[in-house]
């Protein structure tokens, strides 16, 4: 008798409004019907998506994010100077495809720091939510609240 034993990872897609970035997926039609929307967020509720053997659940860390500090710069203050989010010109940012063909170090720079200060605050909020006897990136700040009255 042979048995076969499949080990189900748990993956996050993790983003700042998130909204942007799924949009653009080539599949995104698709994918769309599979999500949920909160506060003009694209998440997984309740049950992740099922890639093979891969639980995928998607988070955005505006949901995450203080009152009235919605913006990836007010979560990078959050933390260490690291992580603060890289100032480019107002030209640059409402020309993205520009910055990209005149600075593509710079642009790359850019994109990597905002994905790293995402990544900060999702793990950080992973780690609030791990010290209530939460497993995961919680979905949203309420939800971490309430977890944690429970809690006490």
């Amino acid at each position: 008798m042979k048995i076969s034993l499949s080990i189900v990872k748990n993956n996050y897609v993790l983003a700042h409004y998130n909204a942007a970035d799924l949009s653009m997926l080539k599949d995104f039609e698709e994918l769309k019907d599979k999500l949920s929307i909160v506060n003009k967020s694209f998440v997984s509720l309740g049950k992740p998506l099922r890639f093979e053997h891969t639980f995928v659940y998607v988070r955005d860390t505006m949901l995450l994010a203080p009152a009235g500090k919605g913006s990836l710069a007010n979560l990078g203050q959050l933390y260490e100077s690291s992580y603060h989010k890289k100032n480019i010109c107002k030209e640059d940012l409402n020309d993205m495809g520009g910055y990209l063909k005149r600075d593509k170090t710079g642009f790359i720079a850019y994109a990597i720091q905002d994905a790293i200060i995402t990544l900060k605050h999702a793990l950080a909020m992973e780690k609030f939510n791990n010290g209530i006897k939460q497993l995961g990136v919680p979905l949203t700040l309420s939800s971490i609240g309430r977890n944690y009255v429970f809690d006490e």
